[in-house]
């Protein structure tokens, strides 16, 4: 049975969350070897089937609460709801049982996603008002390994996109949303697999294990949503009490 084996025993019992996008999804692992994952049965159900996901594949696994060491989180940008909801809960267990904590950007997840020929990325998200979440990715030549060149933050999807340089290739959900801006932005872009658009908590647990053992911990008050901008009924309320941001 796996849990006897020595080699998972003495490693971190982790769990790893993914609420950004519309379906979510939760992985356990001990260190670099995932156990188990669900994925929730509909979108936007993060507020519903989190928590009963964490508890079932900790319970599948023998282990109690207490025994997780630490919970890695995809931070956003993506849905408000969804990763104010994963903080939320990331941010309880720490100061309940003491598990240490991962930040890992959502845009990272989604590149991660690339098949390994591609050299130029850009993520796209929408949101809204005909802006877009983007970063912009470059593969190192010897490595394999991805470098942030651009973002996470709030785009013109156009402007973004008529960058250098190209063949540039887009993955995302916002590439639905913005067909028309996508191709005003001229160039060579090439639109990845639709199957490639979505994050997943495996993912998650890939980039933040790398992140833990470099020791980039996250301290629990630093841990917030990566939102770039406020949320819109935010928004709307203080355009309707005239508050004016700063």
């Amino acid at each position: 049975m796996e849990k006897s084996d020595p080699s998972i025993a003495s490693a971190a019992r982790i769990v790893a969350i993914e609420t950004s996008s519309r379906i979510g999804s939760v992985a356990v692992a001990c260190g670099g070897r995932v156990l188990g994952q669900r994925q929730f049965s509909k979108a936007m159900r993060h507020a519903v089937e989190l928590m009963p996901a964490i508890r079932d594949l900790v319970r599948e696994q023998g282990w109690k609460p207490r025994e997780i060491d630490e919970v890695y989180v995809s931070a956003g940008p993506g849905s408000f709801t969804g990763v104010r909801i994963a903080i939320a809960i990331a941010r309880a267990l720490q100061q309940a049982i003491g598990c240490r904590l991962i930040s890992v950007p959502t845009v990272d997840v989604l590149a991660a996603n690339a098949p390994e020929q591609v050299k130029h990325l850009a993520v796209l998200l929408d949101a809204k008002r005909g802006q877009v979440y983007a970063a912009r990715y470059e593969r190192d030549a010897a490595s394999g390994v991805w470098h942030r060149v651009q973002g996470p933050l709030l785009a013109d999807p156009t402007a973004f996109l008529s960058q250098e340089p190209h063949p540039l290739y887009i993955l995302g959900e916002g590439i639905d949303y913005h067909r028309a801006a996508i191709a005003a932005a001229g160039g060579e872009i090439r639109e990845l697999d639709k199957m490639l658009w979505q994050p997943h908590a495996v993912m998650v647990h890939k980039l933040g294990l790398a992140l833990a053992q470099a020791g980039a911990f996250t301290n629990r008050d630093a841990l917030l949503p990566i939102y770039l901008r406020k949320a819109e009924a935010e928004e709307v309320w203080e355009k309707r009490h005239g508050v004016t941001s700063v």
